[in-house]
């Protein structure tokens, strides 16, 4: 079996027996687990299982797509989609309550936030990709590979139905919980759609 050293990244050949095992590199000296590069952790249950495998035999989860690793042909052949933001007619009321206080000077101030908020929030979809990024002056950023994603949900209220904004919220194979929500954008079906559509590619 066929091992790699974490440290200087040589190649050791070890017995298939001495897999989760310690072994010695034989070319930095260091001491690392030997690791079968034939198993992968299961995304759910973090079973290990082989990468030829369609589906966990513990979960039955699907592994067929999130076995893929990233590997430096996905981020040299990624393209941006598109790119959204915000739609100010979330924050209508908001925009409304501004333009009222203007006189008081506290609807500068509203006004100018609203502007920082949707300038700085950014969802950016890829071939490869659903980034999140916020943030002015501290930076925060969130994104999940389109092959690990699970499902993605489109949520709407009857008020955003009227204004046509809409929520978006994408679950992982690895966790049964939502990992990234776009949040009051416009025309959420159409971006939904887009997604659906670069995870069937």
């Amino acid at each position: 079996m066929n091992t790699q050293c974490p440290r200087c990244r040589s190649f050791n050949e070890v017995d298939p027996q001495s897999a989760g095992q310690t072994v010695r590199c034989g070319s930095c000296g260091e001491e690392y687990e030997a690791v079968n590069p034939n198993l992968f952790p299961c995304p759910d249950c973090f079973n290990l299982i082989s990468r030829r495998a369609s589906v966990c035999p513990r979960c039955g989860a699907p592994i067929v797509h999130s076995a893929r690793s990233v590997n430096a042909n996905d981020i040299a052949s990624e393209k941006i989609i598109a790119v959204y933001h915000p739609s100010a007619m979330n924050f209508l009321w908001a925009i409304l309550c501004g333009i009222i206080t203007i006189p008081l000077l506290i609807g500068v101030f509203v006004l100018i936030y609203i502007c920082i908020e949707i300038y700085c929030t950014s969802y950016e979809l890829t071939t490869h990709r659903v980034i999140v990024r916020k943030g002015w002056i501290a930076k925060n950023q969130n994104e999940i590979w389109i092959k690990d994603m699970r499902g993605v949900n489109f949520n709407q209220t009857i008020w955003q139905r009227i204004i046509g904004v809409g929520d978006i919220s994408i679950g992982t194979a690895a966790s049964a919980g939502n990992e990234i929500f776009i949040v009051g954008i416009a025309d959420p079906a159409k971006v939904v759609d887009d997604i659906n559509a670069l995870r069937q590619a």
